[in-house]
């Protein structure tokens, strides 16, 4: 039997990495609730999302971990350009969040096309990681096609990289974001820091509780109605105007469930092609333009040519059309979603929030969370082009 043991025991250190030994390790459950084992240390690390992953190491104090990433989101320049009816033209440039804290992650290899949707393993491979982190969910490798996702794992598994798998909210079929806490426990235990991940979890659901607490118990019969679409200048080729977000996604959620609002399109699904005629049977009190093929100010509803058969709507007449933050790849929510939430709350209600200025809130959020000063977080306000809301006093 001791001879049985001490086989064993020198199995488990042969089958290690290469001059990793077993104190070196650590052991940790991820979101499949499969153990994985790495050096305990890590030092470089391979991240495959669209900035999440990133924002919590940033504010965890280990970003520079990070060296090889899966998303181009954090590398490109966006920028965009709009005419009025009357011939004046403007422009947006927006950033990832993370590209402005860190430019150094534009230099690093990134193992994704630049069309963000193949992943190049013999990249990933070359960077050698001591960990890859894969957020199922982002749109780099998306949440709706199983055997893509479980090729992606299967594959990194393939080449002997340790792999920690996470899964956005959307990943479960359910509009909720509170599995954003788990995911966040995960990387926390990563670094040896899960009480601070868990306490940044627990601020940003602070936000949540504040707007929760302002929206309870509205009567249905007041309740305000925003519609959240998409200006995807793809459906305005086909003659439509943008894509509604449906009552079964986390969009909607923060609508109703926290905001205390009403959904104005009932229907489900993601970026629904819309024409001016069914939202005009709408007729929402309040409209808020997310990122969607593209950053939408609202001065394209109100001054472009194009969308000049929608000015006797509601929203546009009474100018309560909203702008949310610039989020590259924003297929799942990620660590400034408190601003999201804000934003869509103090559309729906201006008058129950008219004492919090969003524009100073997004500047005390972006220090407590990244830990930056007041001219770093202007910075990240202007980059997320959230300037407007200094201009209105929002």
């Amino acid at each position: 039997m001791r001879r049985f043991l001490a086989l064993c025991c020198l199995l488990a250190i042969w089958c290690l990495p290469s001059g990793v030994f077993a104190a070196d390790t650590r052991t940790i459950t991820d979101m499949r609730n499969k153990e994985v084992t790495f050096a305990a240390d890590p030092q470089k690390v391979a991240t495959i999302d669209d900035g999440f992953v990133e924002g919590v190491m940033t504010h965890l104090g280990v970003i520079d971990k990070v060296k090889a990433i899966g998303s181009w989101s954090m590398k490109r320049d966006y920028n965009y350009d709009f005419e009025t009816a009357s011939g004046e033209k403007y422009s947006y440039r927006g950033w990832n969040t993370m590209k402005f804290l860190h430019p150094w992650l534009n230099d690093l290899p990134c193992f994704n096309s630049p069309e963000g949707d193949t992943l190049n393993f013999e990249t990933l491979a070359k960077a050698e990681p001591d960990l890859v982190i894969l957020r199922v969910g982002d749109c780099t490798v998306g949440e709706d096609d199983q055997q893509r996702i479980d090729r992606t794992i299967g594959t990194i598994e393939a080449l002997g990289l340790p792999l920690a798998v996470i899964y956005a909210p959307g990943y479960f079929r359910k509009a909720e974001l509170a599995t954003i806490r788990d995911e966040m426990g995960v990387i926390g235990d990563i670094f040896a820091q899960r009480e601070k991940a868990l306490a940044l979890a627990d601020y940003l659901a602070g936000t949540e509780k504040l707007i929760r607490e302002r929206t309870s118990g509205i009567p249905e019969a007041e309740k305000s109605t925003l519609l959240y679409v998409g200006l995807n200048p793809d459906l305005r080729n086909e003659g439509l105007v943008g894509g509604a977000f449906g009552v079964n996604t986390p969009e909607s959620y923060i609508i109703e469930n926290v905001a205390g609002a009403r959904n104005a399109f009932r229907g489900d699904g993601y970026g629904v092609p819309l024409s001016a005629e069914q939202i005009y049977a709408l007729d929402p009190e309040a409209i808020v333009l997310p990122t969607w093929n593209g950053y939408h100010p609202p001065r394209e509803l109100y001054e472009t040519a194009y969308f000049s058969n929608l000015t006797e709507l509601k929203a546009i007449k009474n100018k309560r059309v909203y702008a949310m933050p610039w989020t590259p790849m924003n297929c799942a929510r990620r660590v400034e979603y408190p601003i999201d939430m804000l934003i869509i709350a103090k559309a729906a209600y201006p008058d129950r929030f008219r004492d919090i200025k969003v524009h100073e809130f997004v500047l005390g959020f972006y220090e407590k969370v990244y830990g930056v000063d007041e001219a770093t977080a202007k910075g990240l306000r202007t980059t997320q082009i959230l300037d407007w809301m200094v201009e209105y006093d929002f």
